[in-house]
């Protein structure tokens, strides 16, 4: 009796440790989402040229050559914001149909 029930929990142990195994595999090999790298490089290159134009404008005391280089960066970096939540919003939106079992078709989507 105490040599099946141990067999049956080294079955067991091994049973675990081969999807322990199994879950760091899948863990380890997800890579990072397009939009998350597009949003990513949008953020890092407003805030390498705000500090750039600060420095410029510092140094020579002179704006006016700028006026239009902050503007458009915060206007990209605010367009890439909004194209990013915009999906996760779709995304969200799949994720729960799919919790609740409704089919995404047109009509369904719109308005849930």
């Amino acid at each position: 009796m105490d040599d099946e029930k141990i067999r049956e929990l080294v079955e067991e142990n091994a049973r675990l440790r081969k999807e322990n195994r199994q879950l760091r595999a899948l863990s380890k090999c997800r890579r990072t989402e397009f939009s998350k790298i597009i949003f990513a490089i949008a953020v890092a290159l407003t805030t390498v040229i705000t500090v750039f134009s600060c420095i410029v404008i510092w140094k020579t005391g002179d704006s006016t050559t700028l006026a239009y280089l902050i503007p458009a960066v915060f206007a990209e970096l605010a367009s890439a914001t909004g194209f990013y939540y915009n999906k996760a919003k779709a995304e969200n939106k799949i994720k729960l149909m799919a919790l609740t079992g409704t089919e995404p078709d047109a009509q369904t989507f719109e308005t849930m």
